[in-house]
């Protein structure tokens, strides 16, 4: 699963450090884990931004271990995710900004006869 971003909880960013895309590998959980790599972090699965707001009906965070390969970056979570639900206010947006700007779904022939009338 391939996710936009990431925020990293920081004492040198007051709304955390953010950065992303991250694939998150969760087939890899087994095995023991080293706590001093182990990060707490936040992300938002799905989410779209309009007028400069994300708008996303839920928040996840969890802990894990990030490894950067060729410039890119994977999260192997070490802990269960919690889903947490977002605002009322967030996820009514999400819902309505999704459904209005759903691309179309008539053929590009249909669009441009339709654009000539």
């Amino acid at each position: 699963m391939e996710i936009d971003e990431i925020t990293i909880p920081s004492a040198d960013f007051s709304g955390g450090q953010t950065f992303g895309p991250v694939t998150l590998d969760e087939s890899a959980r087994e095995g023991l884990v080293d706590p001093t790599r182990e990060l707490p972090m936040t992300f938002v699965p799905q989410r779209c931004r309009v007028w400069g707001i994300d708008w996303y009906p839920q928040i996840c965070r969890t802990r894990g271990i990030f490894s950067v390969t060729a410039n890119r970056i994977t999260l192997r979570p070490t802990a269960p995710v919690m889903i947490e639900r977002a605002a009322w206010w967030r996820r009514c947006g999400y819902w309505m900004f999704t459904r209005c700007h759903r691309p179309s779904s008539a053929p590009a022939e249909t669009r441009r006869r339709m654009s000539r009338t």
